[in-house]
């Protein structure tokens, strides 16, 4: 799962600490243990199945799960905490003059209203670069810019702000092979 993604689902999972860590500790873990354990020790004999030992590997393990889907909510929170406040310091950086640089992606601010957002990386041989392959690093660098949306500051913060995207090859030269601007889903060459 890319972490845009994830920080939007997580955002509204983490609302829900307990039936995350009830599901995901007691019942998922918790329970599925308890079943596995009641039919080895009773040797898939029917006649050696009791219910009331069954409902006390239930309980358990029921309890004993709880830790376990605390100690799994706490490190994908700390994930989540980390990632959400990278997002702050880049959104920071970027409006302190800096340019961010995040995954393939280096952001900056021309204005206030223009975001630049730029490839770190060019994949392709200087030599044969076509029309096609520059098309295709534009969308992998839209793609990776909207996957930043995902986060609720950033969209925020980017909202209201037109986005020109360059394409650079991987030689020193100033001159993008693609500029493309942005603004509520349109685009200006």
């Amino acid at each position: 799962m890319n972490e845009g993604k994830f920080d939007s689902q997580w955002e509204k999972r983490r609302k829900k600490k307990w039936l995350y860590v009830f599901l995901h500790g007691s019942v998922y873990w918790g329970f599925l243990f308890a079943i596995t354990l009641f039919l080895i020790d009773s040797r898939l004999v029917f006649e050696d199945m009791q219910l009331s030992k069954l409902l006390l590997y239930f309980l358990f393990f029921g309890v004993l799960g709880i830790r376990s889907g605390l100690s799994q909510f706490n490190m994908l929170d700390m994930i989540y905490l980390k990632f959400r406040d990278k997002m702050k310091e880049g959104i920071h950086e970027i409006q302190s003059g800096h340019t961010w640089a995040h995954e393939n992606l280096r952001i900056s601010q021309d204005t206030d209203e223009t975001l630049i957002v730029q490839n770190e990386l060019f994949w392709f041989d200087e030599a044969t670069v076509t029309p096609a392959q520059i098309n295709e690093c534009f969308n992998l660098i839209m793609s990776d810019f909207n996957k930043l949306q995902h986060n609720s500051d950033f969209k925020e913060f980017a909202k209201n702000k037109s986005v020109k995207i360059q394409v650079f090859d991987n030689s020193e030269s100033n001159e993008p092979l693609i500029e493309k601007t942005m603004k509520n889903g349109t685009s200006n060459n």
